[in-house]
């Protein structure tokens, strides 16, 4: 089986590419040694620090953590102990959060080699070692010193990492399920409830097939696609495709 998530507003959009990266930095940057996994573990971190570095990112976080403590202090939840300790969950990565007075990725962009380092990687081989001496030296360091300089680096942005996968796990822990059909690979559905904030759809791999959503308060709209790596977009497929639709909200119900 396969998962696609589809948000469905700008803040849950910026939340899931965040998650993206750092998922990926992780991946680049502990799970393997080689010099070329720590490049593209920095490259990474460049896009961290421009994606999740918005003024306004940090403020919908801040919004959202304080809706989810209102939200629990306001319901009657059959499980005080679990209701707790999220509650604790999200005054820590709130105060986290708060607690990084300076601009998002300052300690970067204040890092002359760092910034070198980035505006070569828009060159096409812009960082050959003839080109950034330093940065190939870098590169030949052992892996351990190389780990430590990008979990160093990684550090003060990791506050927001937190804040976000916390709320994204309150996103997808509320959910509602539905077994749907899409004849000739098509499916419509005439509303959501407001309080959607994320489509994830479930199918079986073996299906080759790809959701093209168009989603709204008013109208859903999901397309199926046959999967290609030759064009963009596939073609739509013909025949019927059996799917899971999972309506995801911050809220702890869904309508």
């Amino acid at each position: 089986m396969i998962r696609f998530e589809h948000p469905l507003s700008e803040r849950v959009r910026s939340f899931l590419r965040i998650e993206h990266l750092f998922s990926r930095f992780n991946t680049e940057s502990v799970c393997a040694q080689s010099p070329w996994a720590h490049h593209l573990a920095l490259f990474t971190l460049f896009e961290i620090m421009e994606c999740a570095g918005r003024a306004e990112v940090k403020l919908d976080i801040l919004q959202e953590l304080e809706r989810q403590k209102q939200l629990l202090a306001g319901s009657l939840a059959p499980d005080a102990q679990e209701a707790d300790k999220i509650k604790h969950k999200l005054q820590a990565v709130a105060e986290n959060l708060q607690g990084v007075q300076q601009k998002f990725g300052q300690h970067l962009r204040e890092n002359e080699w760092l910034m070198a380092i980035k505006q070569r990687m828009q060159v096409p081989g812009g960082t050959s070692p003839f080109d950034m001496t330093s940065y190939y030296y870098w590169q030949q360091l052992p892996h351990e010193r190389r780990l430590a300089d990008l979990q160093k680096w990684i550090g003060m942005l990791t506050p927001t990492y937190n804040a976000v996968s916390v709320l994204l796990g309150i996103l997808r822990s509320n959910t509602r399920a539905v077994e749907c059909v899409a004849q000739k690979g098509n499916y419509q559905h005439n509303s959501l409830a407001q309080n959607i904030h994320m489509l994830t759809i479930e199918l079986d791999m073996a299906q080759q097939a790809l959701p093209e959503v168009s989603a709204n308060k008013y109208f859903t709209h999901i397309r199926f696609l046959s999967v290609s790596q030759e064009s963009a977009r596939g073609k739509q497929l013909e025949e019927d495709v059996p799917f899971k639709l999972i309506m995801c909200s911050f809220d702890p119900v869904v309508a």
